[in-house]
């Protein structure tokens, strides 16, 4: 991303912070510029705008922007009254994201159109982000503005980057919450979460928790870990997934390429061939040593699985869907996209499998069971034999969607794997 900021000095907006930073405003994405429109039919290469309200904005949902995995941020809500683009601010964990979509407004009327996405690691998105704030407030300093609301707050933003309080901070934006006026009840909820989570997988917990039941959840995961049984112990799990990363180097770029390589380097570790199919989630752990009695785990809202360590090896713990048909796939498919976490992930001990879309880690679990339940290949062959989805997905136990996902991205599986 880049841009250029114009300074407007006669402007006469009553607030002395929006007079002082309103300018002209150009935005490029991968070399096209974003902020170009449309106004009663005239093209125009630039918005002007008072940036303090943009400014103010971001610094305020700095920790959302970086904590959310299933929610944009759109600059369009902090324009005050101003006609601006509709860039989406996007961060999945790994990577973040600047999309330009499509946005009209009326009266008067204007069209910005929908353009490039810009894809950068976190911390070049926090520097570009830190970059225009830090621009904007030197603006209001050179006049005499100090100490307004964006001042202070990007001070306590500052002060929480790089410290561990950083990590309460993105998971309190995870759920949308400001971390400096959260309530004590969800306080508490992140501070024990973070007993057992770390990293990327406390975020990915809490921000899955945002519309359960928190405290029974944490308690199902405080009981999991408590339990010194063998029904969720996968001993071999640890060896098979240092055989695949042998098998296949750790590659960072794209959750669903390390996602898609893993799965059939786990294959061919794991001696699978490509015809081979799982009827139930058993099977899968029959591969992983897993004794006769491996069995799923009581219910609970806000999870499909979790990963464990101990000291006698690691442990599946599935949560228990049903009986039904579909509870079945669903077993199946939370069992792959759990070892696809220990194939892509094997850094973190204890990891969620949750429902999040957006998030890195849960992106590269889905694109590793998709592969290693239901091959490409084999969807392929079975297509050149006129079967329809539903056969199709019924031969590999999983759902319709998940053939028609494979079916969509098989270029895109043949590249990552080539």
């Amino acid at each position: 991303m880049k841009y250029s900021i114009e300074w407007q000095e006669d402007a006469e907006n009553v607030a002395p912070e929006e007079r002082a930073t309103v300018a002209d405003l150009r935005v490029w994405l991968n070399e096209i510029n974003v902020t170009q429109h449309l106004n009663d039919g005239v093209a125009c290469d630039h918005v002007t705008v008072a940036l303090y309200g943009l400014i103010h904005g971001i610094v305020h949902d700095w920790w959302t922007i970086f904590g959310a995995r299933d929610r944009d941020i759109s600059l369009t809500k902090y324009r005050s009254g101003y006609l601006v683009p509709n860039l989406n601010f996007r961060f999945d964990g790994a990577v973040f994201e600047i999309v330009a979509k499509q946005r009209v407004y009326k009266n008067p009327d204007v069209r910005f159109w929908a353009g490039p996405t810009a894809i950068m690691p976190r911390e070049e998105g926090e520097a570009e982000l830190g970059d225009l704030i830090e621009t904007v407030l030197s603006r209001l300093d050179a006049a005499g503005i100090r100490e307004t609301g964006a001042h202070l707050r990007w001070r306590r933003v500052q002060a929480s980057r790089g410290t561990p309080e950083a990590l309460f901070c993105e998971a309190s934006g995870g759920l949308g919450l400001d971390p400096y006026e959260i309530d004590d009840e969800t306080a508490v909820f992140i501070e024990n979460a973070e007993v057992l989570f770390e990293g990327e997988p406390l975020v990915e917990f809490v921000t899955g928790a945002a519309n359960v039941n928190q405290s029974r959840l944490l308690e199902w995961v405080r009981r999991l870990l408590d339990d010194r049984g063998s029904q969720y112990r996968v001993p071999e799990l640890e060896d098979v997934v240092r055989d695949t990363m042998n098998a296949s180097a750790q590659d960072r770029r794209d959750a669903w390429v390390t996602g898609y390589r893993r799965a059939r380097a786990m294959r061919r570790v794991l001696r699978v061939g490509q015809a081979q199919r799982f009827a139930s989630f058993r099977d899968i752990a029959k591969l992983l040593g897993a004794g006769s009695n491996y069995n799923l785990a009581p219910r609970v809202d806000g999870i499909r699985a979790l990963r464990s360590q101990r000291p006698d090896g690691q442990q599946i713990h599935l949560r228990n869907h049903g009986d039904s048909a579909e509870a079945q796939a669903q077993h199946l498919f939370a069992m792959a996209r759990t070892l696809g976490d220990a194939a892509c992930f094997p850094d973190h001990g204890l990891a969620p499998i949750n429902d999040l879309h957006n998030a890195y880690r849960q992106a590269a679990g889905r694109a590793f069971a998709a592969e290693f339940l239901a091959p490409v290949d084999e969807i392929r062959s079975m297509l050149r034999d006129q079967h329809d989805l539903m056969t199709i997905a019924d031969a590999f136990a999983v759902s319709t969607s998940v053939i028609e996902l494979q079916i969509e991205n098989a270029q895109r599986i043949d590249a990552a794997c080539a």
